[in-house]
């Protein structure tokens, strides 16, 4: 690659300044020595405010002027402190936050003296905002070898062996740090994990958990519908200032869509599977047996080879009182499952005197010896008849109060219309079914609660709140609040933690708009009224284009009055449209206490950004929220290049400890798949962290080699 010599100013540059964790934050005087290349009369210049951090944070700001001369190529060359063997230090990757402040899009390398250059370019979209990019620096990631270089340069270059492209650009740089690569790091990281794991089962004379792959669905939320996507003005996820480290807990699950704990018990962390595995996770480690396993029960209905089948095991729930002995609810959880009906009569039947292939039940249980549940045990407390085999809903979950919350989809298919939908309207705003309703219940048999002021169910398995706002004659008395699509996921902030207890929910858009919502008793949130805060179209409008079924129509925030719009901040909306994903996956507001800067946040993703033509998706993404401001980010992921999940790995769910630690659970395979992971999502390690790793793992290898060597020696 043709660049320019390794003087700066005229002076040689020393050739050992380099150390690993060293950084550029621009927040001194002056360019910290950084300078342009190719005689480009527009030299780096210090920005004062608008980095990363926003106000009051500085960074380097380069320029090119994009003609076929002087100053026409991006080009920056590093001052003398970033000069030395890069081998020798330790460094093995190159951090740094950017910002494409102009209307090109860049291809970005970093090139050496040496003659190494990056292999594969950093793609930073015009327009991008702050994000943390990568360069790897390990030889397979390099054209030529590193050697001793005299430092390095950032180029913009579209091919790895030319030089750099004429380009019209203004570039942000800020937070150069000098790091190793994530990815060697993290099997660094398990290679000392498994060895100190290694020596304490010899010296206990323990044997493992067997390990295994992992699965997950591939599609339990799509949104399906025909009208097309609407331009909605919204704007697009950018990354934010919070990365995380996600850590692989578990493996060789089939289809993992949700995680919770028992109250009481913070060793295991209980994952559903939709093929009707409940998987435990004890300390850390996977168990090989289930707790429960529901196979036969959900599978038919559920296809566990179609990918696209939203159906299966979909829901967990601990009583509040599962380890308080005495209780009616001691030993007791609850699952929500689709099901056959197979000749039973579900308590709702579907709208309409409709076909029904099968029910959504809820079910209790007892759990048994040796942490098993007791399959002898169940007791069906309320179903629902399906017509069509989406929008499901899927969780369950105890509230402050006590009782027991549950989450329906409208009915499935399009526009909140078909065979089982009510007219005039649609289900979600129909107060005559439970479908599109968030329902609340007490779940716990009546016989054992004969002092409850609340009313029995008329199947006579529950109770329901006298509190529940819809009492009247002909309205369905467990319904809490409506006007919902596909509750997917809800959640309570933790009031234990230190939370609000709000009840946070996200609901499943149509063709364009995906939302999240703050749940109040009695509140109508708009589905099929609107999508986000957008007008609706349940039919076409007109009768001519371009508006049809399913479109939508203005953006009005607080019109019609009555409906209760996604979460308004004060700088945003939590909504986004189908250019950022295609089906928000709910998750939860974090309370733990690995990533502080976390606390207090909305942790959620989209199942996918792209649709395959095989009618596959792939690439989820994983956010938060600020529940405050209205804002909603992508984490930096600096694992993964450039901050994405691999291997098109898709976002089904997500799950929270006892401890408040949050899970991601992601895929790309269907139910009988092996492609799931479960990641603990955890704060990303500094520099000098993994130094000390590194160092650890190299004296804890030494002193096992040391003693190995004393025993060999020892006479027998």
């Amino acid at each position: 690659m043709a660049l320019a010599g390794c003087m700066l100013g005229g002076m040689a540059m020393p050739a050992s300044a380099v150390t690993l964790g060293m950084a550029d934050t621009f927040e001194g005087v002056g360019t910290d020595g950084w300078s342009s290349g190719f005689r480009n009369p527009v030299p780096p210049s210090l920005i004062t405010s608008g980095g990363p951090s926003g106000a009051g944070d500085g960074y380097l700001l380069l320029q090119a002027t994009g003609t076929a001369g002087p100053g026409g190529r991006l080009v920056a060359f590093s001052g003398p402190q970033w000069a030395g063997d890069y081998t020798a230090a330790g460094i093995t990757g190159i951090r740094m936050a950017v910002n494409n402040l102009g209307a090109t899009d860049l291809s970005l390398r970093l090139s050496f003296d040496s003659g190494a250059v990056s292999k594969v370019a950093v793609a930073v979209a015009a327009g991008s905002g702050w994000h943390n990019v990568l360069f790897p620096l390990l030889a397979a990631d390099l054209t030529g070898a590193l050697g001793q270089p005299f430092g390095f340069r950032l180029v913009h270059a579209t091919a790895a062996l030319e030089v750099p492209d004429f380009v019209s650009t203004q570039l942000g740089v800020d937070n150069i740090t000098a790091v190793p690569e994530p990815t060697s790091l993290l099997l660094m990281a398990g290679g000392l994990a498994a060895l100190a794991a290694g020596a304490l089962r010899r010296q206990r004379r323990a044997t493992s958990a067997p390990s295994a792959a992992a699965a997950l669905i591939t599609v339990l939320v799509a949104g399906t519908g025909t009208g097309a996507q609407a331009a909605t003005g919204l704007a697009p996820i950018g990354f934010g200032s919070l990365g995380i480290q996600l850590q692989e807990v578990a493996s060789g699950l089939s289809a993992p869509d949700y995680a919770t704990f028992a109250p009481g018990d913070p060793t295991r962390l209980y994952v559903v599977e939709q093929n009707g595995l409940l998987r435990v996770i004890e300390n850390g480690s996977l168990l090989a047996t289930p707790a429960l396993n529901l196979g036969s029960r959900v599978s038919p209905p559920l296809v566990v080879t179609n990918a696209n089948d939203e159906r299966g095991f979909l829901g967990l729930a601990f009583h509040p009182d599962f380890n308080k002995v005495g209780s009616a609810g001691y030993q007791t959880l609850y699952t929500y499952t689709s099901e056959s009906i197979a000749g039973t009569a579900p308590t709702f039947a579907a709208p309409n005197g409709a076909t029904q292939g099968y029910k959504n039940v809820v079910a209790e249980w007892k759990m048994g010896a040796g942490g098993v549940v007791d399959i002898s045990s169940r007791r069906e407390l309320m179903s629902f008849g399906k017509n069509a085999n989406n929008h499901n809903g899927g969780t369950i979950a105890f509230g402050g109060d006590g009782y027991l919350y549950l989450g329906l989809g409208d009915g499935g298919n399009a526009n909140d219309v078909g065979p089982s939908h009510l007219e005039p309207g649609g289900n979600s705003q129909n107060l005559s079914t439970p479908l599109g309703k968030l329902l609340r219940i007490d779940p716990i048999n009546p016989t054992l609660s004969a002092g409850s002021a609340n009313a029995v169910s008329a199947n006579g398995q529950y109770r329901i709140p006298a509190s529940n706002p819809f009492q009247g004659a002909g309205q369905v008395a467990e319904t809490f609040a409506y006007g919902f699509r596909n509750p997917y996921r809800f959640s309570f902030d933790r009031a234990s933690l230190g939370g609000t207890g709000d009840l946070i929910l996200a609901d499943v858009g149509q063709n364009n708009v995906e939302e999240i919502d703050r749940v109040l008793v009695g509140g109508n949130y708009g589905w099929a009224v609107k999508e986000g805060d957008f007008v609706f179209y349940r039919s076409d409008p007109d009768g001519a284009g371009p508006l049809t079924a399913g479109s939508i129509g203005p953006r009005m925030p607080g019109d019609p009055s009555g409906l209760i719009d996604p979460i308004k901040g004060t700088l945003g909306t939590l909504e986004y449209d189908h250019t950022q994903g295609i089906s928000i996956t709910g998750g939860f507001v974090y309370r733990g206490d690995d990533i502080p800067a976390l606390q207090g946040k909305y942790v959620f993703g989209d199942l996918a950004l792209t649709r395959q033509p095989t009618g596959v998706r792939i690439d989820g993404r994983i956010f938060y929220a600020d529940l405050v401001t209205g804002e909603i980010k992508e984490f930096l992921i600096p694992q993964f290049a450039n901050n994405k999940l691999p291997n098109g790995l898709t976002v089904h769910g997500f799950g929270e400890d006892a401890e408040g630690e949050l899970y991601a659970l992601v895929t790309n395979t269907s139910a009988n798949g092996t492609g799931g992971i479960v990641y603990r999502i955890s704060a990303v390690p500094e520099p000098g962290q993994w130094a000390m790793l590194g160092l650890g793992g190299l004296l804890l290898a030494g002193r096992l080699r040391r003693r190995q060597d004393q025993a060999s020696s020892k006479p027998a």
